[in-house]
């Protein structure tokens, strides 16, 4: 058996193939395609066809005539687009970081219709807002729009010419009820939603392909099925979680993302630290998410000269630890790339504690994400968590997950225990205890309200 996993991400596109032992054994990643008149707008269509190009590519190294059993697709959270009757795509798609919806936001925030249920507070990132900003300045587009359509879920859809939102998906929106798992109609009309497709749950059939590169090619045949994903971040969890399920999961890439899953719902009040959603695979309970940008103050660094790179690669942290405040506290500039790494530490460190006090278990810490790479980030991390921190020899989860999803689809669930290994890294014992009196004096919660 061989199937497809694929992760479609902010800065990369990447496409793995797995066998029956969940073992990868061809990936490759390429940069995701921007259209030319936005350069941060996504054009679907050249997703479609690069990924159409990668699969095609892994299946002729690896496939040895076998067609693929069953493909399934990651990816970002937020994006989509409105599709015609062909579901060709009326417009680009506008990337969650975005900002041109930041008035829209604060409307629907302060409307009647806001709602904790919703699970995350509504910011220019989420989709209801760019459904609103939508409807205000391109009124035209929906009077030829059928639906609206995930980025995420875009090649599925137009390989199987079904319309469908993977769960987790919908409940990145800011409309979807992440309790009852139903739309929140009022919010929905409010944000002047497009047509919503059919919900459908993370390794749910989705249908077969039914045309177009992947069965001219032979990677696919019409008994290939194409089976619902979801967002990248919960579903690179689920492999996580498959080796340890109280893993508490610490992804550090373009966006910084730390995830537990809790059976509470507290969804009485908005953290200001926290957004929930649905989980991958669990039937009750919520999924916890903190989320903040990480590499934009990285980046700037970079452009003043700073060889970010070759700092990561250092087998260990040059400096001593300061006293830096969390990446989101904007009263003191970071000056230093070191202040910045803590800087997110601290705030990552913030959400965990959060995450503790909805009723998330005290679980190990496994990191995930390009950064995870650099082993003088981690043990920095794990002395301001004052915990050890694991990392999979698997670097790309969110694109095996999508593999392991394909295959559940199927009904052929896969182990992957035999094949990851786990390397620990430990906290600095006198950084630690630094960091954890510096933390405790100035920046610990005590609620989930962020008072003090």
């Amino acid at each position: 058996m061989l199937v497809c996993g694929i992760d479609i991400g902010t800065t990369n596109l990447k496409v793995s193939m797995v066998d029956q032992s969940g073992r990868s054994i061809w990936t490759r990643a390429i940069p995701t395609p921007r259209g030319s008149a936005d350069r941060a707008a996504a054009d679907p269509k050249a997703i479609v066809n690069a990924i159409e190009g990668l699969v095609i590519e892994g299946w002729g190294a690896v496939g040895q005539g076998r067609p693929l059993a069953a493909i399934s697709a990651a990816g970002v959270g937020e994006d989509g687009v409105c599709v015609d009757d062909r579901l060709m795509p009326l417009a680009p798609a506008i990337p969650w970081f975005d900002r041109r919806a930041t008035e829209q936001a604060a409307l629907i925030r302060s409307s009647a219709v806001a709602t904790t249920s919703a699970g995350i507070e509504m910011d220019h990132t989420r989709t209801g807002a760019k459904w609103l900003w939508l409807r205000q300045n391109e009124p035209q587009l929906f009077s030829r729009t059928r639906c609206w359509l995930t980025l995420t879920d875009y090649p599925a859809a137009v390989w199987t010419g079904r319309p469908f939102m993977s769960e987790t998906l919908a409940s990145r929106t800011g409309c979807y009820a992440v309790g009852t798992r139903v739309w929140l109609g009022e919010l929905l009309e409010f944000c002047g939603a497009p047509m919503l497709p059919t919900v459908l749950r993370a390794g749910e059939i989705v249908g077969e392909v039914i045309g177009g590169p992947l069965l001219e090619s032979g990677a696919a045949t019409r008994q290939t099925l194409v089976v619902a994903g979801g967002h990248d971040h919960p579903v690179a969890a689920s492999v996580i979680q498959s080796v340890e399920p109280l893993a508490r999961v610490d992804s550090i890439g373009t966006a910084n993302v730390v995830y537990g899953e809790t059976l509470l719902l507290p969804l009485d009040t908005f953290d200001p630290f926290l957004s929930f959603m649905v989980p991958v695979r669990a039937p009750v309970g919520v999924a916890c998410l903190g989320v903040f940008e990480f590499s934009s103050a990285v980046q700037t660094l970079q452009a003043d000269g700073v060889d970010v790179g070759a700092f990561l690669k250092l087998p260990r942290m040059p400096g001593k630890p300061s006293a830096a405040r969390p990446l989101l506290d904007t009263r003191e500039p970071t000056r230093n790339l070191r202040s910045v790494l803590e800087g997110a530490s601290l705030t990552s460190r913030q959400m965990f504690d959060h995450m503790c006090s909805v009723g998330v278990k005290d679980g190990p810490i496994y990191a995930t994400g390009g950064w995870s790479r650099s082993r003088s980030l981690l043990e920095l991390r794990a002395s301001i968590y004052g915990a050890p921190i694991h990392v999979l020899n698997e670097g790309e989860p969110a694109v095996i997950g999508a593999a392991l999803l394909a295959a559940e689809g199927i009904g052929k669930a896969i182990d992957i225990s035999g094949s990851i290994t786990t390397e620990t890294i430990e906290p600095d014992a006198e950084w630690a205890a630094y960091y954890d009196d510096h933390y405790r004096k100035h920046f610990q919660k005590r609620d989930v309200l962020g008072r003090v």
